[in-house]
């Protein structure tokens, strides 16, 4: 499972001030502690005096992570944590995939409906193999397809099928 981060929180003044009193060497120990809690890398830099830049603090957690383990006797905050454990959940529900008979349907549209331009008239083959597509795109998406799969089968970029489904 994936470290849990608490993004966007400012460490606690009393923790600020005893990292501020640390040596250099119980100061990396203690920034790897804070980190594995699921403090961010900028939250602890920032609580720093001097500030120190996220690449500087990521460089002693892995210091500490090598060599051998302080004990600092001083309990560690627990951040404030957005998500749930079990993680970020998703709002659409899992794509039924497109049936064969649809995705043959779009492979054959697709580069006929990629050669139409506004101009056209709207009764020419691009023109009506464009409307086709659209209408079979934006069915599919109402049913869950996922854009990613609709634009991977008419072979055209995630962007310019969310452009025709959507917009």
């Amino acid at each position: 499972m994936p470290r849990r981060t608490a993004r966007g929180q400012q460490l606690p003044p009393t923790e600020v001030e005893f990292l501020n009193s640390l040596s250099k060497d119980l100061l990396v120990q203690r920034t790897h502690d804070l980190y594995q809690a699921g403090w961010a890398l900028d939250a602890i830099g920032s609580a720093l005096s001097p500030n120190r830049p996220r690449t500087t603090i990521r460089s002693w957690v892995q210091r500490a992570t090598l060599s051998e383990q302080k004990v600092i006797d001083a309990p560690i905050p627990s951040p404030q944590l957005k998500t749930s454990p079990e993680g970020y959940k998703k709002k659409r529900p899992d794509s039924p995939g497109i049936k064969q008979a649809d995705y043959d349907q779009i492979k054959s549209l697709a580069p006929t409906a990629r050669t139409y331009r506004s101009r056209m008239a709207s009764t020419s083959a691009p023109a009506v193999a464009n409307q086709r597509l659209t209408e079979l795109c934006k069915r599919l998406h109402s049913e869950n397809v996922s854009i990613k799969e609709l634009a991977e089968a008419a072979g055209v970029t995630y962007r310019a099928m969310y452009k025709r489904v959507l917009l």
